[in-house]
């Protein structure tokens, strides 16, 4: 019982410790976008690029989705459609290895792929 006790605490302890991110301050400053189809593809692929400067580097980071099948199915930001990210505003960024987590305007954590990072 001490062994699946003493367990279960480091499950927790180190658990506790991957979600919490450094958030830094950072600012959307540009994007754009890039449409992929292929015949074996059964809806295009969205591709968002976003340039993102912060204090120590600009970024360039890519979101992807497809769009939804049927034209009266709700929009769910992140999913079928883009997040909606303050462009041009401050908002708050953590890089983790090769992805990088963005705050939408709801305050949502958006995870995203780094494609490029230039040191200021």
């Amino acid at each position: 019982m001490k062994k699946v006790a003493a367990l279960f605490m480091f499950w927790m302890a180190t658990s506790g410790a991957a979600s919490a991110r450094d958030w830094k301050p950072a600012t959307i400053i540009g994007t754009s976008q890039t449409t992929v189809t292929s015949p074996m593809m059964s809806r295009p692929k969205i591709i968002m690029h976003y340039t993102v400067l912060t204090n120590e580097y600009t970024l360039v980071l890519d979101f992807t989705y497809h769009a939804p099948k049927k034209s009266d199915e709700p929009e769910e930001p992140g999913k079928n459609s883009p997040p909606s990210v303050p462009l041009g505003e401050p908002t708050k960024i953590a890089i983790s290895g090769h992805h990088a987590y963005i705050l939408d305007v709801s305050g949502k954590e958006v995870k995203m792929d780094i494609k490029k990072k230039t040191k200021n």
